[in-house]
């Protein structure tokens, strides 16, 4: 005689719309198996194994419909905190030292307070009265790129969808990425702080804590930003 099958076990079916372009997406909570394969990630603690996993579980859990090679970096770590909130819960407990005597303070905080501003994204930026350069958001993999001044040159060159003057609009696929590089570093002092507007407005998961230190009384402020500050969270109970 065969045995049963065991029964499927249903789970709802979630949408969330990612707050940076607008993209809906239909996902589902993590199962224990994904809950600990981000665990593992977060004991292991290099960079590429984070960002890979978190990959893996979103991909998962949203059916395949993420495009990774688009979606920008803030809009990731805002899915990945939804998929938190659905499957283990908003609130999250931890604890920050006193930034004057040390000492370990609880913190209670919910997730569902962790926004993102993204309106005011500088995307074509003008170096001079003619001459302006259109950018597009960084995603989790460029962000693996940004760790020295030359992958800071590439990552800045992989954002660049295109260089622009009064007369003529130049594409990156007509031109070598050397050629590009080498316009980018002749720049000057003031051109290239003109495209710190587009690095600068570049939107980010953020969150700012507030509290009184309970052994000395010091209040304080720290801000928790970026989806490698909130990872620690997500497979957490």
């Amino acid at each position: 005689m065969s045995k049963k099958a065991l029964p499927i076990v249903s789970a709802p079916t979630m949408v969330a719309t990612l707050p940076v372009s607008g993209i809906k997406v239909k996902y589902r909570p993590f199962v224990i198996k994904e809950q600990k394969a981000l665990l593992l990630a977060q004991e292991s603690n290099d960079p590429d194994t984070v960002v890979q996993t978190i990959k893996s579980v979103l991909d998962t859990c949203s059916h395949g419909t993420l495009d990774f090679t688009s979606v920008p970096t803030a809009d990731l770590a805002y899915f990945f905190i939804q998929l938190r909130i659905a499957s283990v819960g908003p609130e999250v407990k931890f604890s920050i030292p006193c930034e004057k005597c040390g000492h370990d303070n609880p913190i209670a905080m919910s997730l569902e307070d962790v926004k993102i501003d993204a309106s005011n994204v500088k995307r074509d930026v003008r170096i001079t009265d003619t001459v302006g350069i259109k950018f597009r958001l960084p995603t989790v993999d460029d962000a693996l790129e940004a760790d020295t001044e030359t992958e800071s040159i590439k990552l800045l060159y992989n954002l660049i969808e295109c260089i622009y003057d009064e007369d003529t609009v130049y594409k990156k696929e007509d031109y070598t990425e050397e050629e590009f590089v080498d316009w980018i570093e002749s720049l000057n002092d003031q051109q290239a702080e003109k495209i710190k507007e587009f690095v600068d407005s570049v939107p980010e998961l953020t969150h700012t804590l507030s509290f009184n230190c309970v052994e000395c009384n010091h209040h304080q402020s720290r801000t928790l930003e970026g989806l490698h500050n909130f990872f620690r969270f997500g497979a957490s109970a």
